[in-house]
């Protein structure tokens, strides 16, 4: 840079606390009135050792505090907080209760150790599931961003409205042939029910209308209704005809209130997801179940259900057998790793619930039930095929298997949480059709039996992708933007083009930016250099002709102001001339300036430490260049966001702590009646807060803050030069990054380069970005535009870096080599531009690239570093 160098959505800036404090007021006094009363029962028991009886008080706990947690954040699943509200009751509640009162359902006997194992168990699968959520929806939020302008067209919405209609249709039609053979025997109770499905075993399919029915009856009412909900113009009537088709498979009279209880939760949780009152459902939830839940088993039956609803106190409730996942759990760690001689092992086990749902297969495995197995060997009469999925993971893998499993789980459950921070995200029309079936789902997981949850995943996960598929197999060809509103784009502007006295002193007589352009060498493989003007020529900045022909090329291909770069030293100002000619017969084309506050070295020299000239910062330098800045504030051409003159800072990070520059600026503009003022920080340094300094916004300055791993070029580079040892980098993985980056909670300007390669100012010490292209680069400042469009409507603005910073190949003027292919893949109406067959570039490892990966590996650490440091000075590091 300098000598040396559709709709406008809601801002992110609203407090999370405020917005959902009453959700967190109802969550704190339900943890108050269920968590006290079973710790202080558990501390007067004398059924337990005190170190039993600190775990399983600390483990409710826990569960508790990811429970409210869940259900206050801003970032809100059904799922998420369903997962907590089941974990907190049944293996948090459940087991204080039943160590309390040494009586658990089954009339178990377990060791202090087992116990002690059991809640470990439970804290483990939590914390892994934790973590993987975290990580899974950090990654799927960057994701969604970089996604922004590629979704479905209406072509894409159609298809999947017409998939979805037959699959509802498909059901309808499977649930009345099960409801037909079923007959009365589905309102007769459990025993009953059980009868007519063996009479019906000698059925072609009778099992898989069983599996359909009832799967479909959780799931599909509830994508129904959130496709509904999202747009999709499904038939009311056909919506209400599979709900009551569901409503009847799975009843209550079948005595399977995981059944039920998954229809209700998931057909409720379609009907308020994505609304402010689907918070207080898990809490609902939680209150049914340990006050109603025992009694809701209408006639099932076998001697153990009722024939009404009635209420009973949570002592009562989670000593019985409904609230048996924890002792179940118990159960397994008794007999893991030592399973019964003869019996299946832990892999058997492990595939044998996969291969059961494979009717050709399933008779091999018949036998490997897991839960049967653990109820044998302890006495148990459990029916289940399979335990919970506590117990099954730990009979199967220990451990290892407790994690695996918590950290599938754990994904899932991120893959379908509404990502943080992005609502310039107009989501998929499948984004949330998922959450309510997989919160109804855990519950089965949780307590149930992991066999018949994994066939209703499958069932739902089958769903949902075809949907996604049919609805982007219409989706635009590139990234598209809508007509209006549009961010405006702006062009750094480089004005070292002509000659000037200093540097003719410094670098020798006649110097300009193309002698270094001149004098540059390739570095690798299909490296191109010198590089050599297009149509443009090795102009010289002190003809304003130039400068006329520059802006006409610039505004017919998308680009809407020119940023000058500003130079200014302590009252002395070097490169001026341009702006002057700019001002007094320049082009009608708006612009602004970037005051470039960084001094000048012979860094090109490699003696960084030599000044040439120094940015010196004195009381009264806020004023004086002010002074300076003023006859460009008063051009009427000069870029103004919402009636406020764009005045952007390089370094904003060099002028003194505190807001001593913006206040004195404001003053003085108002004293000159200029308006107001939209004050820039350019992120010329990782982590920028624009805040710190009074300002109103920051600005992306790519690559800045990308030369670590996250953007390295990991694969080696042909012929890199013996004596390279600079950076080699990746285009690809720049633009990912920037693409992904989560919306701070102020105001940051998206920016792009179409490429960065400053081999004419460094030489061996270059810093390349390998495999930029038109393509690339077209897509990225799309997702640019767009993401600037749903933010900030057309106070957005988008910053391309830049328009002739030749010496560091980053340049949309034609050159020889490329033409105007950067130049005609600006525009915003640009088809994107064909992707041309890259020549390999693979190399063998040499020195100079392990040198570029070690460099980038540095600046990783660095970068983490300063994150810390911001973390510990209580500041907030923005990456």
């Amino acid at each position: 840079m300098t000598a040396t160098s559709e709709i406008s959505m809601p801002s992110p800036t609203r407090t999370v606390v405020r917005g959902f404090r009453w959700s967190a007021w109802s969550y704190a006094a339900f943890i108050a009135l269920t968590l006290p009363p079973a710790a202080i029962r558990l501390g007067f028991s004398t059924e337990a050792a005190w170190g039993v009886k600190a775990l399983a008080v600390t483990t409710p706990i826990v569960l508790a505090a990811g429970l409210f947690r869940a259900s206050t954040t801003r970032q809100f699943s059904l799922a998420w907080a369903m997962f907590w509200l089941w974990s907190y009751i049944f293996l948090g509640l459940a087991p204080v209760h039943q160590i309390a009162f040494g009586t658990f359902p089954w009339h178990g006997v377990f060791s202090e150790q087992t116990v002690l194992v059991g809640l470990c168990v439970v804290l483990l699968g939590v914390a892994v599931a934790a973590a993987a959520e975290l990580f899974t929806s950090r990654h799927k939020s960057g994701s969604q961003l970089s996604d922004v302008g590629l979704e479905p067209t209406p072509l894409g919405i159609s298809r999947m409205r017409g998939v979805l209609v037959g699959i509802l249709a498909g059901y309808v039609i499977v649930a009345a042939l099960f409801i037909t053979i079923t007959g009365t025997a589905l309102f007769q109770g459990k025993q009953a029910l059980q009868q007519q499905l063996l009479e019906n075993a000698d059925i072609p399919g009778a099992g898989t209308l069983f599996f359909i029915g009832t799967a479909g009856g959780i799931v599909l009412p509830a994508i129904a209704i959130v496709a509904r909900r999202n747009g999709i113009r499904i038939p009311v009537w056909l919506i209400a005809l599979v709900t009551a088709s569901a409503a009847i498979a799975t009843n209550p009279l079948t005595g399977s209130r995981f059944l039920t209880g998954g229809f209700l939760v998931a057909t409720i949780g379609a009907l308020v997801v994505g609304r402010s009152i689907s918070r207080l459902m898990p809490l609902g939830i939680g209150v049914a179940l340990i006050s109603i839940f025992p009694s809701l088993d209408l006639a099932r039956g076998d001697g153990t259900g009722s024939v009404g609803i009635a209420l009973s106190l949570p002592s009562e409730s989670l000593v019985g057998f409904d609230f048996d996942a924890f002792e179940m759990l118990l159960r397994a760690v008794s007999v893991a790793g030592d399973l019964p001689v003869g019996g299946p092992g832990p892999l058997l086990l492990l595939i044998a619930p996969f291969i059961r749902w494979v009717p050709f297969l399933s008779p091999l495995v018949s036998d490997m039930a897991t839960g049967r197995i653990v109820a044998e060997a302890t006495g148990a009469s459990y029916h289940n095929l399979s335990m919970p999925l506590w117990g099954e993971a730990y009979v199967v893998g220990g451990v290892v298997g407790v994690i695996v499993a918590f950290a599938v789980l754990g994904m899932v459950i991120g893959m379908i949480r509404p990502p943080a921070g992005t609502p310039m995200l107009r989501r998929y029309p499948t984004a949330l059709i998922i959450d309510a079936p997989i919160a109804a789902l855990l519950l089965i997981i949780l307590r149930g039996s992991l066999y018949e949850v994994l066939g209703y995943a499958l069932f739902t996960f089958a769903v949902v992708i075809a949907l996604r598929w049919t609805s982007l197999s219409g989706a635009a060809a590139k990234r598209t933007a809508a007509l209006a509103p549009r961010p405006r784009t702006v062009a750094f502007y480089l004005p070292q083009f002509h000659t000037i006295p200093e540097n003719d002193q410094w670098w020798g007589e006649g110097f300009t930016e193309w002698v270094n352009v001149r004098r540059a060498v390739p570095q690798h493989s299909g490296h191109v250099h010198p590089r050599a003007a297009g149509e443009l020529g090795e102009y010289d900045l002190g003809d304003v002709a130039v400068m006329h022909e520059q802006a006409a090329m610039a505004q017919a291909n998308g680009i809407d102001a020119f940023c000058f770069y500003f130079y200014w030293f302590d009252g002395k100002r070097l490169l001026e001339r341009p702006l002057e000619q700019y001002l007094s017969a320049g082009p009608d084309m708006p612009f602004c300036i970037s005051w470039a506050n960084e001094s000048w070295s012979r860094r090109w020299d490699g003696k960084e430490h030599e000044a040439l000239i120094t940015q010196e910062y004195t009381e009264l330098t806020p004023e004086r260049v002010f002074e300076d800045f003023l006859p460009l504030l008063r051009d009427p051409r000069y870029l103004r966001v919402n009636g406020a003159a764009v005045l952007l800072v390089h370094r904003s990070d060099h002028l003194p702590a505190g807001t001593q520059y913006a206040e004195t600026w404001r003053r003085l503009a108002d004293a000159a009646g200029i308006g107001p003022l939209h004050l820039v920080a350019a992120e010329t340094h990782p982590g920028i807060d624009p805040t710190v300094s009074g300002f109103d916004a920051a600005a992306e300055f790519p690559p800045v803050g990308a030369n670590t791993l996250s953007a390295a070029q990991l694969i080696p580079v042909k012929g890199v030069a013996a004596d390279f040892r600079g950076r080699l980098m990746s285009y690809a993985r720049l633009t990912r990054r920037f693409r992904r980056r989560p919306v701070p909670p102020f105001t940051r300007y998206r920016g792009v380069v179409p490429g960065w390669d400053n081999t004419a100012r460094r030489g061996a010490n270059a810093t390349i970005y390998v495999g930029s292209t038109p393509a690339r680069y077209h897509d990225w400042l799309t997702h640019a535009r767009v993401t600037e469009q749903r933010l900030r409507g057309d106070d957005g603005l988008v910053f391309v870096n830049a328009w002739n910073e030749w010496a560091e190949g980053a340049y949309l003027e034609p050159d020889a080599h490329h033409g105007r292919s950067y130049l005609d893949a600006t525009p915003w109406d640009a088809a994107s531009p064909a992707v041309r067959r890259e020549v390999s570039s693979v190399g063998r490892p040499t020195y100079g690239w392990a040198h570029s990966v070690a460099l980038a590996a540095a600046g990783s650490a660095l970068q983490s570093a300063r994150r810390m440091a911001s973390v510990l000075g209580r500041r907030t590091y923005r990456g």
